[in-house]
Parts: structure tokens; sequence; C-alpha cells
């Protein structure tokens, strides 16, 4: 296994075809909304109150490295509880664990690859000024890293959408609509029997799913960091010459 400052890729995301199961729901924004793409909180999974937890039964055992939850109004306070069980047989357990929940995502990473079919978390967050908890996006799977690391030559930005109105005499009424994150990875150093793994990602976000891409899994930042959007590969060049190596380039966005 990769060392655990190399990047690492999600595109795998078993909750998309697992049988979820949560506590009470709002009308009209049930659990199952975790299995779309879009991540606006008027198509989240949302609970009234300050806890919530969810089942994901999978439909076969599946490998999984970690979960995440993206564009929720956790707080940095919030506390979870997981187990990921195969059968009857917890293989990751987590309990009472602070989320230090970042811009609405938290990651937990798993000791290990295990198999599992079944996971539990359980989410409470007393200090929410909300009255409900809001969880438009999640990711339950693998996560593949790159047996040599991205280079650190890529860029980070934010696209930023306001809508100015202006008097008469000149006063500035900016108004936000959203703002989004973008990363731009640069990798030099593919192995040949990488090339797979890389088109296999490139292929789940063709057709609109989200990846996750964390820069570093040790980071302290790790959380703050990472990005759950849509991502689009550039082309593959021999980056070494004779040496049998690849590299490419790509861009992911937050998804909103």
């Amino acid at each position: 296994m990769a060392e655990a400052w190399t990047c690492a890729f999600g595109a795998e995301n078993a909750l998309m075809s697992a049988a979820l199961q949560g506590n009470d729901e709002a009308a009209g924004l049930p659990v199952t909304n975790l299995q779309n793409d879009q991540g606006a909180a008027s198509t989240a999974w949302r609970v009234p109150g300050k806890d919530a937890y969810l089942i994901a039964r999978l439909p076969r055992p599946t490998r999984c490295r970690g979960f995440s939850f993206h564009r929720s109004n956790l707080t940095v306070g919030a506390r979870y509880s997981l187990v990921a069980r195969i059968g009857e047989t917890p293989v990751v357990i987590t309990g009472g664990q602070t989320s230090n929940t970042v811009a609405g995502q938290f990651l937990v990473v798993f000791p290990a690859e295990f198999t599992i079919d079944r996971l539990d978390i359980s989410i409470s967050d007393p200090g929410n000024p909300d009255s409900y908890l809001s969880f438009p996006l999640a990711y339950l799977g693998p996560l593949w890293q790159p047996e040599r690391n991205m280079s650190w030559q890529g860029n980070e930005s934010r696209q930023t959408v306001i809508d100015e109105a202006t008097s008469l005499s000149g006063v500035e009424y900016p108004s936000l609509r959203y703002r989004q994150r973008a990363l731009s990875i640069e990798h030099q150093s593919l192995g040949v029997d990488e090339l797979a793994t890389i088109r296999s990602i490139e292929s789940t976000a063709a057709i609109g799913r989200n990846v996750l891409f964390i820069p570093s899994l040790s980071a302290p930042d790790r959380d703050a960091a990472m990005i759950f959007g849509r991502l689009t590969l550039g082309e593959i060049s021999c980056s070494a010459g004779a040496a049998d190596r690849r590299g490419t380039s790509m861009t992911i966005k937050e998804r909103l």
C-alpha cells in the first residue's frame, strides 16, 4: 500500500447501489437523496434535530477504505461513531470521535482496506445552530493511491459568481451566488500498469459521477483540502522519455 502522505482517489461509491436507512427525515428530503450527484441542500438528506444515523447495506461484499460526508451543515464539533462489518463481524469500529468538519465535509480513513457489506454511522451535533442536519453528498468505497505521488506543481483556484447591482450614484450591492473550489492535478510518474485505474476513474467521471480526491491522506488539513466533484482527465504523455513512466493532468471541481 502507498504511503499515507500520498494523494488518493475515490471513484467507486458503494453508497450509490446500497440499501439506505436513516432516522427521521424531513418531508421530500429522504435518505435516498444521498444517491444523487448534486450537492444542493434542496436535494439533500435532511434530519430534523441534532442527531442522525445512517445504515448502508451493500448489495455485495465490497472493498472499502474510507467514508466521507460533503456539503453538510455539520459544525467542527460534531461527533460520530462508525461501525463497518462483513456479515455479523465488525472490522472497523470508531466510537465517539470528533469529526473536525471543515466547510461541511469530513473523512474517516479505515486502518486498512476491508471487504464489508454494511456500514453504520451515527452523528451528533448539539452545537449546530440549525434545527436540522443536512447531508447532500457522501462517499463510501476504496481509496486508490498511485505508487508514486503527484507533483506539487498543481494549482488551487476558486470560482466566485457575484451578482452586482449599482445605483445611479455608484453604490455597489454585491450578492454572492456561489463559490466553487477547483484543483489542477499534475502527475508525472505514473506506472504503465496504473493507467487502467486512471482510465477507470475518468470513465466514472465522464458519466457525471463524483470523484473524491485527497491531496494527502495524512495532512493536518486533509478534510479542508479534499474535493468531491467532477473530474476531467487531460492527455496521457510519455513524461520521462525512455523510462517506463507516464504523465497526465487532471482538473477536479467541487460539486455544488
